[in-house]
């Protein structure tokens, strides 16, 4: 099967009556962190409320809270040699991760912070109690000491394990402000999803290579502490504990969590701590395409899969201001209506559509794999072609989803699509607490290329530009690797063009008696089809 925009528009309004925006409930934390503890009082089953896990569908919190992103600076170091692409080394990036993940989990449970997601070296972690406006700056002052512990352990694990191999320095970025909780996973894959600029804000000033402990001007200020100004100077001025100020040339505090301490938290999960953060046993095998059938709760590092594939990031352009847009005017539950809606439907273009899988939503950008090929070898030149239509598709079921969902016309979307091998698996603490994790120097790249995008623009990393057939090539920009505007009937009409020159002739008379989109799409499908697009055919 591959795109149609009859079948995308009927997805769309589908989505969209699965979650209209009049049944979407929305709540304050407050409300609903109260309403859970006096049901679980009631039950009498001791257990606290975790009002952020397993949000219906239909529901929308509104969060006072404080957001951490913490980067681990030394995970590059592990895939910066792009001629050693090698499963040796991806087992020794995956076993970094492993180790830093299980310890920032003994910090999360410790401080009843909520994780948001890791993705790749970072973590998003959102403190939300004490709640209440009124509480912000206690809830900062316990984001301060989260972050020091978060440091003080992953210092402390990298030195105990393998004689400190997987040694790294923290880079964090704190921003406090409202956003709203979301659900954007479905039954046992719960994902948790903060919308608004704090958490944005955070990952920015989390963005560099010097370690420290960043805060954002709102931070500063509900701390009594002067604002920096600029983003600029906020991400290069560090938090010194031990003065309570900010200094361009401060240095870390020690942080107040000791080694005892560390290994207390260990002894409280009944696992000693060289045992809990030993080198994992990552055993990997190829996944017959398509990656549609990839089962995630089967992965672990003893069954993880490795093989080339395309990554593929596509984020909404202007989703954060439209998010505080709809706070200020109260318009969450179009936000949360149209949201649903979007990120179904592309997950379905990838999934249904190109036979892709996803692995996470990051905030509001899409993060997806594909693969062409058989159970011995990927298909690189197909994997990169039909990357690429994938791509064009998204855009086009985007364009229906601006052209069908109130208030979004402004949005854009940016895609960055990028080829290697990419081991995928599941990592840290087991059970609930564990990770999906894709990650290579591919997955980085495509996510590079796509925050290098403007809304109207895909583009494709340099060695996905290799691989790809000379009909590819032409779509993109042969210095910047970049294409404005590829949708999926521009992408159809020109492949068809370059394959079949009676195509190219007829293709432009069809489309030109089309009294609208929809028909001029329906024509390019069928040219794609005819020229080899569909591999079903």
């Amino acid at each position: 099967m591959s795109w149609s925009a009859t079948r995308s528009e009927a997805r769309i309004r589908k989505f969209l009556q699965t979650v209209p925006k009049n049944i979407v409930q929305v709540q304050s934390f407050d409300d609903r962190y109260s309403q859970l503890k006096a049901r679980a009082l009631a039950s009498r089953d001791g257990r606290d409320p975790k009002p952020l896990v397993q949000i219906p569908p239909s529901h929308a919190i509104v969060v006072d809270g404080v957001h951490v992103y913490v980067q681990l600076t030394g995970y590059h170091s592990v895939l910066q040699d792009a001629q050693r692409q090698t499963e040796a080394r991806h087992r020794r990036a995956l076993e970094f991760l492993h180790t830093h993940y299980s310890a920032c989990d003994l910090i999360i449970r410790e401080y009843d912070a909520q994780r948001v997601d890791f993705h790749g070296s970072r973590l998003h972690a959102v403190i939300v109690t004490p709640p209440g406006p009124a509480n912000e700056r206690r809830r900062l002052e316990r984001a301060l000491e989260f972050a020091q512990a978060i440091a003080r352990m992953v210092e402390a694990t990298g030195e105990a394990v393998l004689n400190g191999e997987f040694k790294t320095e923290t880079r964090i970025g704190i921003d406090t402000g409202r956003s709203i909780a979301v659900n954007s996973g479905r039954g046992a894959e719960p994902e948790p999803l903060f919308l608004g600029s704090p958490a944005n804000y955070a990952a920015k000033l989390a963005d560099g290579n010097e370690p420290g402990i960043y805060l954002s001007d709102r931070a500063r200020q509900a701390l009594g502490m002067l604002a920096a100004g600029s983003l600029f100077d906020q991400r290069r001025q560090i938090y010194n504990q031990r003065h309570g100020v900010v200094s361009a040339a401060g240095t870390l505090g020690s942080s107040y969590i000791t080694d005892a301490r560390i290994k207390s938290l260990s002894a409280d999960v009944g696992r000693d701590l060289e045992v809990l953060f030993r080198e994992a046993n990552f055993i990997f095998h190829r996944h017959t395409p398509p990656l549609r059938t990839i089962e995630y709760e089967r992965l672990s590092p003893a069954n993880s899969i490795h093989m080339p594939l395309v990554s593929i990031f596509a984020d909404i352009d202007g989703f954060t201001k439209y998010v505080d847009y709809c706070l200020r005017t109260n318009q969450i539950p179009e936000l949360v209506s149209n949201l649903h809606a979007i990120r179904l439907e592309l997950a379905a273009v990838l999934k249904h559509d190109f036979d892709g899988r996803k692995v996470r939503f990051i905030g509001d950008c899409l993060h997806g794999l594909l693969a062409e090929g058989t159970a011995y070898e990927t298909d690189e030149r197909e994997t990169v072609r039909r990357s690429v239509i994938c791509a064009a598709a998204m855009r086009s079921s985007f364009d229906l989803c601006r052209a069908i969902l109130p208030g979004i016309a402004n949005l854009g979307i940016a895609i960055g699509i990028e080829l290697g091998p990419t081991p995928i698996t599941r990592l840290g603490i087991r059970g609930e607490f564990s990770v999906r994790c894709a990650t290579s120097k591919a997955v980085s790249d495509s996510e590079e290329l796509q925050a290098d995008c403007e809304g109207d623009q895909t583009a494709l990393g340099p060695r996905a530009f290799a691989a790809a057939p000379l009909a590819i090539q032409r779509l993109f920009d042969a210095t910047t690797g970049r294409a404005r505007g590829l949708d999926y009937a521009d992408a159809s009409e020109r492949l068809s063009l370059d394959s079949s020159r009676a195509a190219a002739l007829a293709a432009p008379a069809a489309i030109g008696t089309s009294a609208g989109w929809t028909t001029r799409a329906a024509a390019s499908e069928s040219a794609i089809q005819n020229s080899g697009g569909n591999r079903h055919a």
